[in-house]
């Protein structure tokens, strides 16, 4: 009987030591975790608030654009111009010359439809709009993919499908909705997204990158057609975000 006792107290206390372990073990881990978390949260918002970009003063001067704090200026002896071949002209962007055969940039606001959309697209899932199901009631929806052709100017459309759901995942980039709901109402539009292709995400398994690559990620953001004073002309926020907040470089003397 005095076996059986100790027996069942041992059992006892090794449970009881077991469960305060795992409680403790559980503790720390959220610690930790908790902490990483919000150190590289708050390592982050750093980094967002100290960022500095280098930046060509001469855009700024032809922008009218102030710099800010966050702006290493280069200046125009910085990029050794003396021993071009080819000479860059002297443009100003409120040359009355050019600005009497433009039409000025008018602060009016476009004319939009106020109804909200219906259908919206939601890291590459298809997804019916809260505001439009309490409006109308239940919706149901046809989705139609729209895809490219035979070339880049023209597309066809795929096989229709039909009812699809609240988060379905997209099947194509580009689609039409056309979509009823109980009160009657019907809704159609084209929208966008971006479809999860598996293969795209096995690339760098397949054709992993060599160590002689040097890994840069450049975008290449450009206006057929228009010149950089034009681009500074008529969309001077989208310029100055660009070169402000982007820490974009504009090309000069490119043809």
């Amino acid at each position: 009987m005095t076996i059986q006792i100790r027996r069942r107290c041992r059992r006892c206390c090794l449970g009881r030591t077991a469960i305060y372990l795992l409680i403790l073990f559980a503790t720390s881990s959220t610690a930790i975790c908790s902490y990483n978390f919000y150190l590289n949260v708050l390592s982050e918002q750093r980094n967002e608030r100290f960022k500095s970009f280098i930046v060509d003063e001469k855009d700024l001067q032809d922008a009218k654009i102030k710099p800010t704090k966050n702006m290493q200026l280069f200046h125009e002896d910085y990029f050794n111009i003396t021993n071009l071949a080819c000479r860059y002209p002297k443009l100003t962007i409120d040359n009355p010359e050019i600005l009497k055969h433009l039409d000025p940039v008018t602060k009016s606001q476009p004319d939009c439809e106020k109804s909200t959309n219906w259908v919206y697209v939601d890291n590459g899932t298809f997804r019916l709009s809260q505001q439009a199901l309490q409006k109308h009631g239940p919706i149901v929806c046809a989705y139609r993919p729209i895809l490219r052709s035979k070339d880049d100017f023209t597309t066809m459309e795929g096989a229709r499908l039909f009812p699809v759901v609240d988060k379905m995942p997209l099947v194509s980039d580009f689609f039409r909705a056309d979509c009823r709901a109980r009160d009657g109402s019907f809704y159609s539009n084209i929208h966008s997204g971006i479809m999860f292709d598996a293969g795209l995400h096995m690339r760098h398994i397949w054709n992993p990158m060599v160590k002689t690559h040097l890994g840069y990620n450049v975008l290449m953001f450009g206006f057929d057609s228009i010149s950089r004073m034009t681009f500074m002309r008529f969309l001077p926020k989208t310029f100055s975000y660009f070169i402000k907040e982007l820490g974009g470089v504009v090309l000069k003397g490119i043809n």
